[in-house]
Order: C-alpha cells, then sequence, then structure tokens
C-alpha cells in the first residue's frame, strides 16, 4: 500500500509600511489569499516597529510632501533612484530605525518574509546574512522598479507586468529566474461582476445618468475641490462622485459648499469620505469612468472592474505614478488631461461616446490581473 506525504505549508510573514494606502492594501489582499491556501500569515506595519521620529518623518514627511511640496517629493523620488547620497542616506536610515523587526522574526520563525513596501529591506538583508532560516520575498507595488525596491539580495520578486521584469533584469541581473509577473495584489473584491445600475442603486445614486468617480487616493491629495468645480462645469446631466479619502478637512468643506457647488449646473454631486474597498469597488462597477490619480492599487483596482481612467494630471504623484500612466495610456486604457480647463470637456466627449467608452473598457479588463493575490500565494507555496 503506497503512501501519500503532504508538502508542509510555509510559515509566512507580511510586512508592509504605512505610507499611504495602497502598500498596506496590498499585504491585506495577500493575507486573505495565504489564509484561503490554509497559511495564517501575521501581517506587519514595519513603522509600528520604528522609533516615533523616524515613523513621523517617514509617513507624515511623505504625506506633506505629497500633499503640499509634490515637486520636492519628485525630485527626491529621481534623485534616490541613482547610487548617489539621497539613497545611501535613506537607505543608511532605513536599516538603522528598522532593526526590532528582528524581534518579530525570532517571535513568528518564518520560512519566508514578502514585504510590499521597500522600508525593511536593508535591515532584512543583514539579518538574513547572520540567520539565513528564511527567504526574502518582494511584492513591487508600482510598474516602475525603483532603486529602494532592489536593495538587499530578495529571493523572489512579484512584480506587475512584463514591463517590470525586463527593466528590473536589466538593472539586477542576477534576478533572472526569480521574477514572477503576478499584478499587484488587490482585493477579490474588485473582480466581482456587477451590473452599473444595480451598482448605481446599491449606492444610492441616480440609476440612469452618466456617472463620474473622482478620487485622489488614500490621503485625498491635489487640488480637489477645483476638479471638483471643473467637472461640475458640464452642460449635460450626469452625477459625479468624489471620494476625499483620509483628507476630513477637505470632506467637510466641500460638505459645507455643496450647494453653492451644484448652483446652475445639470451635474449632481455626491461626496464620499474614507470608503472601505467593498464600496470602492462598487463605486468603479457604477462609474462610466475614473478621474484622478494612478496609485499602484487604484489602477490595478481600477482595470479589475474594467472602468476607463482619466489621469488628472494635477493630482498625479511625480515619480512612482508617472510609469503608471503612461502604462494606462499605452495599453488604452486611460488618457491623460493636464489642466483643469480641460477636464469637463474631455469627459463630458467621452460620456458621450459610448463606442470609445466600451473600447477603454475592453482594453482594461484585457491587461487586468484581479487574481494576483492568489496566483502570489500559489506560488509561495511551490518555491
Amino acid at each position: 500500500m503506497q503512501s501519500t506525504t503532504r508538502t508542509a505549508l510555509p510559515r509566512v510573514m507580511l510586512v508592509s509600511a504605512s505610507t499611504g494606502n495602497g502598500h498596506n492594501s496590498a499585504a491585506r489582499a495577500l493575507q486573505v489569499a495565504l489564509a484561503q491556501q490554509g497559511i495564517e500569515a501575521p501581517l506587519v506595519d514595519t513603522l509600528d516597529y520604528c522609533p516615533a521620529s523616524f515613523r513621523a518623518w517617514f509617513r507624515d514627511g511623505y504625506e506633506v510632501l505629497v500633499l503640499h511640496k509634490p515637486d520636492l517629493w519628485g525630485h527626491l523620488y529621481r534623485t534616490s533612484d541613482r547610487p548617489r547620497f539621497n539613497y545611501r542616506f535613506q537607505t543608511m536610515l532605513d536599516f538603522l530605525f528598522v532593526a526590532r523587526i528582528n524581534e518579530l522574526i525570532q517571535a513568528h520563525r518564518p520560512d519566508w518574509i514578502v514585504c510590499t513596501h521597500s522600508l525593511p529591506l536593508p535591515r532584512l538583508a543583514h539579518i538574513h546574512r547572520r540567520n539565513p532560516s528564511f527567504r526574502v520575498g518582494v511584492v513591487v507595488t508600482d510598474l516602475y522598479p525603483h532603486r529602494m525596491w532592489l536593495r538587499g539580495n530578495p529571493h523572489h520578486y512579484f512584480v506587475p507586468d512584463e514591463w517590470t521584469r525586463t527593466i528590473l533584469l536589466q538593472r539586477k541581473p542576477d534576478t533572472a529566474g526569480h521574477i514572477s509577473v503576478t499584478g499587484i495584489p488587490i482585493n477579490p473584491v474588485f473582480g466581482q461582476k456587477q451590473n452599473p445600475r444595480e451598482a448605481r442603486e446599491q449606492l444610492g445614486l441616480h440609476p440612469e445618468l452618466p456617472t463620474v468617480l473622482f478620487t485622489a487616493g488614500g490621503i485625498g491629495a491635489g487640488p480637489v475641490e477645483e476638479a471638483t468645480r471643473a467637472l461640475l462645469r458640464m452642460r449635460l446631466p450626469a452625477q459625479v462622485v468624489v471620494v476625499c479619502g483620509r483628507n476630513e478637512g477637505l470632506y467637510h468643506r466641500m460638505c459645507r459648499r455643496q450647494t453653492q457647488l451644484t448652483a446652475g449646473t445639470p451635474v449632481r454631486l455626491a461626496l464620499r469620505g474614507h470608503v472601505p474597498q467593498a464600496e470602492m469597488a462598487a463605486l468603479m462597477r457604477a462609474s462610466d469612468l475614473l478621474v484622478g490619480k494612478p496609485g499602484g492599487l487604484t489602477m490595478s483596482e481600477c482595470l479589475a472592474t474594467g472602468c476607463p481612467f482619466i489621469i488628472y494630471m494635477p493630482v498625479l504623484i511625480p515619480g512612482q505614478e508617472e510609469g503608471n500612466a503612461r502604462f494606462l495610456q499605452d495599453v488604452g486604457a486611460g488618457l491623460a488631461v493636464h489642466h483643469r480647463d480641460e477636464l469637463p470637456s474631455t469627459v463630458q466627449a467621452l460620456l458621450q461616446d459610448p463606442p470609445r467608452l466600451a473600447a477603454m473598457r475592453d482594453a482594461a479588463l484585457k491587461v487586468a490581473r484581479p487574481n494576483a493575490a492568489a496566483d502570489i500565494a500559489r506560488i509561495l507555496c511551490t518555491l
């Protein structure tokens, strides 16, 4: 009688960092997918184990720059992509202030540490040299593999697209054979199908009106109110849903001005603050198009729902989102608007051109990877 043996499931620890929303969202999606494989993976926010001063500088400094000095952030992003002072200085800080992650490794004793943020990589490389009992996986959450993702010697990369793989191989040839093109992990709710009319009714929106979704990401960065005023200048009956994210000041200010904003326009305005992912997925399915900034997660979620993407350049974060914007345009799922004066006419023209909207939806769905989290979980079980 033959006996069968089952390969033990790997112990996995997920490591992220709460700068913006995307990195943690990717990690949570992967956590759910791993649980479906029978793996209970703890999720660690690296910044929770850093000194308060570094945490404030790293997290709050990023959000302040993105909100108020995006050009300066873009400069820092570009200069740290070269092996010069900014790169070396940031790497030194990341190494020094992430030391406590070793406590977690000792407590959980993982086989795999999977990072959805680059912050812990220098310290993990140092720990691994002394204690090679685990392997490191990296989930790149933007199309362009910035040098920060390349630090240390990760054992496997999970990347959004073949283009990312090509650039990664050019920059780090020793990764050949250690890259999987999976897409960016997103909540499976974005892959669900729903009739747009049903989604609008579910959300309390007018079921028949053309619908535009505007979002400036989790932190609600950029000239959101200015863009909203521009969209309300459209000359056809429609509805615009503005998601303000965690920017509570913006949300309450726009709520107070809602009557003033909509005076004399045929366009209805619906305002949302920070919304859960299930509601965001429903909003994307309810909308004829999305206007906003192409963060890695927002882009991937939008593609999965087949929602055409209007990249509004004034809210785009220079640096990591520029490659995402080019990708959306190259595949035909998005187009860019550079100035608020172009926004109402561009959006109105698209709403009045159903064949073009349909072509953009088809292009989005063609390149979407809604099962990225499940694919990464399966690969981790086989590596």
